[in-house]
């Protein structure tokens, strides 16, 4: 069985011991950059599997890296999909995130406190409805961050920080990354709306920061694994 360390002992990279539900996010973000290359290959998905079918197959396998790893530790993470998204005092019925990350420790009562949401690109056809849909639309990623429909742990409270991942089967991380820093100049968002590069392998890591309908600033760490 894997040793379960306490929180200071986890080897994670510039993370401070005495680690606050912030800390925990950073952890669970390189979390997420160490084992989300892995994905395709370990879990055998393709091309041709829909958005759905992929983000079923990438739950089962961050599930299974927070427990089982070549690190031989077990993270302080379980993760839920579908998550219910629902604002305080909100009526009618809620929408749902793809995954979310919670806190599995014996001084936190496994709260949220990372949303995930997974796009497919090319989500559709060019020119085709849903095209945008990473940034906008009826099912747009960035959009429902934004509108304050995702984001939010149990209590309906919005998280400063959370992700999204895209399953990339055409063109480069080059390529997605101009269209959709075109997108989002097109729908008239601030410049510093953009999407900010980090890295392009093993997979493509890159950041924005976005306000919400009510004016409070998030921010957004974009994940985009290829997928052939």
């Amino acid at each position: 069985m894997n040793p379960i360390l306490p929180h200071d002992q986890i080897p994670f990279r510039n993370i401070v011991g005495s680690a606050s539900t912030h800390g925990y996010v950073d952890r669970l973000v390189i979390f997420l950059e160490k084992y989300l290359p892995s994905f395709p290959i370990e879990r055998n998905v393709d091309a041709r599997m829909n958005e759905n079918d992929l983000t079923e197959q990438l739950y089962i396998h961050l599930t299974r890296k927070a427990k089982f790893n070549a690190e031989v530790i077990e993270y302080p993470f379980i993760f839920q999909p579908e998550k219910s998204q629902k604002r305080k005092q909100q009526k009618g019925h809620s929408k749902r995130v793809d995954i979310a990350g919670r806190l599995n420790t014996l001084d936190v009562n496994m709260d949220v406190i990372y949303c995930l949401e997974a796009k497919k690109l090319p989500t559709d056809k060019k020119r085709g409805k849903r095209e945008k849909e990473y940034v906008s639309g009826n099912g747009g990623a960035i959009e429902r961050f934004k509108a304050e429909a995702h984001g939010m742990d149990d209590a309906g409270n919005l998280l400063q920080r959370n992700g999204i991942v895209a399953y990339v089967t055409d063109e480069n991380c080059t390529a997605w990354h101009q269209r959709i820093n075109t997108w989002i100049s097109e729908l008239g968002w601030d410049k510093s709306e953009r999407l900010e590069l980090e890295c392009e392998v093993p997979i493509g890591k890159l950041n924005s920061r976005h306000h919400r309908v009510s004016g409070q600033l998030f921010e957004l760490d974009h994940f985009w694994v290829g997928i052939s």
